[in-house]
């Protein structure tokens, strides 16, 4: 099989793709956390929200179960 070989600006620009989509995802994970931040004047009560996300979970198992 023939090796791929990438030019010096291919390498720059997979680089430079790579770390927007980091900073992208970083950009997420601070918006989501932001939510909880005792800063935030409407944070969320993160007891609360976890417990909704429990009862979904349970929900989707149970919809899967019937699906067996």
């Amino acid at each position: 099989m023939k090796e791929l070989k990438l030019t010096e600006e291919q390498v720059q620009n997979n680089k430079k793709s790579d770390l927007i989509q980091d900073l992208m995802a970083t950009g997420t994970v601070m918006d989501e956390l932001w939510n909880y931040h005792p800063e935030n004047p409407d944070k969320k009560d993160i007891v609360n929200e976890y417990n909704v996300l429990k009862a979904i979970q349970k929900q989707i198992e149970e919809e899967l179960a019937e699906l067996k």
